[in-house]
């Protein structure tokens, strides 16, 4: 009998034993299936996220076409420049903007043609001077360092492969154009990032040189023009510019005496070749963002020169 009841016993805890097995292996088997799931609609709903940023540049390219073929100039209050709010679409929202690359300081000008740009660094200069706390050092001069290929450093304040070896995470400088805004972090003055968040919307990078659009540049980089340009001036040209831009360079420098103040006139234009579009897709709980850089040749045909995900 003790026996017997000792078998049964044994049974039950197996019975037992068994169930919470199954239990364990339905439940890691659920939660598998449950994340399989997850990560299946998330890959689809990026996929449909891209394919929406896609047709979103492609109607860009399109407004930008269309807007060489009615003129020769570029201004703010063309269809291109309108920001483009949140549009419903299937399993969620797209929306985008498009600027002007040539409004803002092209950092690639600094140094053109294996040498350095005076007239650029002198501009740039005056832009390090809008920055809440400017650090008095020539921030051009390590950024001429970064770009150029030769071993020299710019003195006093440049930084070659010897300054970045020796921090504590060590890198080599880029010796190449710079890509991106985001690539300015690496550069010797700029590691904090509240400097680069402050003048984002007056400096850019894309790789080739291009000249800085009057019509669209903000009131930092038409401050940089010029050492004597005063703020009265300034806001007089932003003001005008909205009702009549000007058509050609020689127009703009005709008004409020800027022949006078603005003595170097290379680098400027009326027009503009390049633009940054930003895309942001939310589809479920995908949320996309992409960045385009468009050049536009003088027939207005387009092409897309670089795209990035996350950051620009």
């Amino acid at each position: 009998m003790h026996l017997r009841s000792s078998q049964r016993g044994v049974a039950l805890i197996t019975a037992l034993l068994i169930v919470a097995l199954a239990t364990v292996i339905s439940v890691e088997l659920s939660t598998r299936l449950q994340l399989d799931i997850r990560r299946t609609s998330n890959v689809i709903a990026s996929d449909q996220a891209m394919l929406y940023l896609m047709e979103a540049e492609y109607w860009s390219r399109r407004i930008l076409k269309s807007d060489r073929e009615d003129n020769d100039f570029d201004h703010l209050g063309e269809d291109w420049a309108m920001e483009i709010p949140p549009l419903p679409v299937e399993g969620g929202s797209i929306q985008g903007k498009l600027s002007d690359l040539q409004a803002c300081f092209n950092l690639n000008s600094l140094y053109q043609d294996n040498k350095k740009n005076i007239l650029a660094q002198d501009r740039f200069k005056r832009l390090m001077q809008y920055l809440e706390e400017p650090t008095g050092a020539d921030l051009s001069q390590a950024i001429i360092d970064w770009i150029d290929t030769n071993p020299d450093t710019e003195i006093p304040d440049g930084a070659e492969d010897g300054y970045y070896l020796n921090l504590e995470r060590p890198y080599r400088n880029a010796g190449q154009a710079i890509q991106s805004l985001s690539e300015l972090r690496l550069i010797k003055g700029f590691e904090e990032d509240a400097s680069i968040q402050q003048s984002k919307d007056w400096l850019c990078a894309f790789g080739l040189d291009a000249p800085i659009n009057v019509n669209t540049a903000p009131a930092e980089v038409l401050k940089s023009l010029a050492a004597n340009i005063g703020d009265d001036t300034v806001a007089n040209i932003i003001e005008q510019r909205k009702e009549e831009p000007s058509e050609t360079l020689q127009g703009f420098l005709s008004t409020y005496k800027l022949s006078e103040i603005i003595k170097e006139t290379d680098g400027l234009s009326v027009s503009s070749d390049y633009f940054l579009l930003e895309t942001e897709a939310n589809i479920g709980q995908a949320r996309t963002l992409m960045y385009s850089i468009i050049q536009r040749n003088k027939d207005g045909e387009t092409e897309v020169l670089t795209r990035s995900q996350g950051a620009y």
